[in-house]
């Protein structure tokens, strides 16, 4: 019998093994404004693991909007200096992760609401045309007789069930 080869766990490639490379010196560059960013997005990176889609847009919809709810605080260290001190004392304010957690929150109500909405409109658009086109077969139907309307029922293959 043949030896079974192993898989080879796949290679990333070097396009995303330098963009982290780079993220990671960026990182340490900017560590103040680095630690007020993973202490304020903590719910898009947990929105991120838990979304078990494919596309998941859970981490992308929590994220844009935790993004958005984070964006003052950066502003507001970098206007005290960007020194870690300032991160650490806008991550004990209350203020700063409640903006960022509460922005977090509305990308979840967005991610689990929007979808149910969307199907509604549908449903109610598809329930119009099918009232739009029986009309249009009433209309017709008076106008050309019952007789042509009975002769395409005939004349139609009828589906077993």
């Amino acid at each position: 019998m043949a030896p079974v080869k192993k898989s080879q766990p796949k290679k990333m490639p070097f396009s995303v093994r330098m963009s982290i490379f780079c993220l990671m010196v960026l990182g340490v560059i900017y560590f103040p404004t680095t630690v007020l960013f993973c202490g304020c997005m903590l719910p898009a990176f947990v929105a991120a693991l838990v979304d078990n889609k494919a596309d998941k847009t859970a981490g992308m919809t929590v994220g844009a909007l935790n993004l958005a709810g984070t964006v003052p605080a950066w502003l507001e260290l970098w206007q005290m200096g960007g020194q870690i001190e300032h991160a650490v004392a806008l991550l004990l304010q209350p203020r700063t992760l409640l903006l960022a957690y509460a922005a977090a929150a509305f990308g979840w109500v967005i991610y689990l609401q929007v979808p149910n909405m969307v199907s509604g409109v549908l449903v109610k658009r598809g329930q119009k045309r099918l009232l739009e086109i029986e009309k249009r077969q009433q209309e017709l139907a008076r106008k050309w007789g019952p007789q042509i309307a009975a002769d395409v029922q005939q004349a139609a293959p009828r589906k077993e069930t």
